[in-house]
């Protein structure tokens, strides 16, 4: 009886050895060649005039926010140019009705930019030529934001300027704290008349931060100020100008400083483009989720054979290593010039760009195309060319883009093309959307294996681009869930599977969205067991002895109980008389 509780796990281990040899499927990254892009939208047809530039922010839960610009006399906005908004809610997959911003002003009122918070808060900033809150009639910075409870009153972010305020730009941290930069003919603090970049943040409690200069190591005038945060949510801001500084040159550069998230203490000025021997602008920042910041630019350079006309440079930041990767041409194919560059990264680090290019690139028109490419940094290579516009016959211009948390890439540009969805002869607001169907998730190993009847605990890494998870189970190996049900649905990275029944269990995962299935995950199996699968063979030898030794101590107290028995019942001997 003894030898039996030894024997039977021994040999139930030693059968699961041998099918922990079973070949797995390979699980690949994540690849986009599959991808597509959706059919063109129309987002401006409230508007019978002009939009101009206008700019996208996504949110935490995939929502879309826009904001243009136009002179469109809609909601009371009047004849002046004005700001508007909307947004799509990814929920009921429909676009709100728009909403006017800049409803103080009276006149000029454009060039937005947008950034959204955690909290789902809308941080809108632009450029303002009405005299607001006393800012004169030259152009300042104004600020609005929209909670849960409707649009907050008009605030002036540039109260310390006297002079014109221009180029500008907004993110948002994780505080709810929103930073901003922009360009000033302010003389202001150490600013020497001419245009500089300056800085400041507003809290959580809208209370604004005074007004900082960033290049004040400038003899130049200094222009296209973008901001990004950091892992550490320092602040990170970069912009072009001509002062030959750190060996720069008289050219246009591409310089860098950080803020560092106390807000008081500032880095060395640091120069980007640094192997650029002509002229670089208009930089544009993003963040990886590993913390790197990525930037691009226009460059007029002839570096890497790109020639005299200007092309699309990138760099990525390390800021554990505190150092700049080397520059890289991004838009190979391009023979005109590129220009009007934007960046954003998902949450696989692959790295998204999109440009205004005046290549022929051979469709139904020779105007400006929006050109757009991506860089998978796993492999640090470029994808092929991507043409947003080949079937446009007018120009398109000032694209901007920005990436979801499915890592879907939203795009939107202007288009003068009058045969575009009925937009008419003025200039539009477009959307096309970059998308696809996830990638395939991995199924970790099952532990323990053997396992015994009841829950089986299943895990799997989490999928960018899924919404869903489906967990299929066989009682043999397959490689397809062609004709298969899954078991249970969830949109959680773990499931704990009933099973009540001993054998060999099969299971995979598919992730979902709205787009589709992703590939099979690899396959992982159970051996399920009797109640003493989940031992190990050690635990098992001592259980076989506590066993042993209970028996041969039950063994002995009934032969001590019996030999007393014995004892007690037998006659005791009669003596002689």
């Amino acid at each position: 009886m003894v030898m039996l509780l030894m024997i039977i796990p021994i040999s139930s281990i030693t059968n699961s050895m041998v099918y922990e040899d079973i070949t797995e499927q390979s699980v690949n990254d994540k690849d986009l060649s599959s991808w597509w892009w959706e059919p063109l939208e129309l987002l401006s047809a409230e508007f019978d005039t002009n939009n101009y530039f206008s700019r996208i922010a996504v949110d935490n839960s995939n929502n879309i926010h826009i904001v243009t610009s136009s002179d469109e006399d809609i909601l009371s906005a009047g004849l002046d140019r004005d700001v508007f908004y909307k947004k799509f809610d990814y929920v009921t997959k429909s676009w709100s009705e728009l909403e006017l911003v800049s409803s103080d002003g009276s006149s000029y009122s454009e060039n937005p930019d947008i950034a959204v918070d955690s909290t789902g808060t809308v941080h809108v900033v632009w450029l303002e030529s009405a005299d607001i809150l006393g800012s004169g009639t030259d152009r300042d910075i104004c600020y609005r934001e929209k909670t849960s409870s409707g649009w907050g009153s008009t605030e002036l972010v540039s109260i310390e300027s006297d002079s014109t305020s221009t180029y500008l730009a907004i993110v948002a941290d994780s505080n709810g704290v929103a930073h901003v930069v922009w360009e000033d003919f302010a003389d202001y603090t150490l600013a020497d008349g001419d245009q500089d970049i300056f800085y400041k943040h507003r809290s959580a409690a809208g209370i604004w931060s005074a007004a900082r200069i960033v290049t004040d190591l400038s003899t130049q005038s200094a222009f296209s100020p973008d901001i990004q945060l950091d892992s550490q949510e320092n602040v990170i801001i970069a912009w072009n100008d001509p002062s030959n500084i750190l060996g720069s040159g008289v050219d246009q550069d591409v310089f860098y400083r950080q803020l560092d998230n106390d807000f008081i203490t500032w880095s060395p000025l640091k120069l980007i483009s640094s192997e650029s021997a002509a002229t670089s602008s208009s930089p544009c920042l993003s963040k990886g989720v590993d913390g790197m910041i990525h930037i691009v630019w226009y460059d007029y350079s002839d570096y890497e054979g790109a020639g005299t006309d200007a092309d699309i440079f990138y760099k990525s930041y390390d800021p554990k290593l505190d150092s700049w990767s080397i520059s890289e041409v991004v838009s190979t194919e391009s023979t005109g010039t590129a220009f009007r560059t934007y960046i954003d990264v998902d949450g696989t680090n692959s790295v998204y760009v999109i440009w205004e290019d005046t290549t022929d690139v051979g469709g139904g028109g020779t105007g400006n195309n929006i050109l757009f490419k991506h860089l998978d940094l796993n492999t640090h290579t470029w994808s092929s060319l991507a043409i947003l516009t080949y079937d446009n016959t007018v120009s398109s211009f000032t694209p901007s883009l920005a990436v979801d948390s499915l890592g879907h890439v939203h795009t939107i540009f202007m288009d003068s093309d009058t045969s575009l969805l009925g937009s008419g002869a003025d200039y539009d607001l477009f959307y096309k959307k970059f998308v696809g169907t996830p990638m395939q998730p991995v199924l970790d190993k099952i532990n323990p294996n053997p396992a015994s009847m009841g829950n089986i605990p299943l895990s799997w890494s989490s999928v960018q681009d899924a919404t869903n998870y489906s967990i299929f189970r066989e009682t043999s190996q397959f490689y397809s869930i062609a004709g298969l049900t899954a078991i249970s649905t969830t949109n959680t990275t773990s499931f704990s599977d009933a099973v009540s029944s001993t054998g060999y269990y099969y299971y995979a995962v598919v992730a979902t969205n709205e787009y589709g299935e992703s590939l099979v995950s690899n396959i992982e199996f159970v051996e399920v067991t009797g109640i003493f699968a989940s031992f190990e063979l050690g635990e098992l030898l001592i259980f076989a002895g506590i066993v042993l030794g209970m028996q041969l101590i039950f063994f002995l107290l009934t032969i001590t109980l019996i030999n007393s028995k014995i004892q007690s019942t037998a006659k005791p001997k009669k003596g002689k008389k």
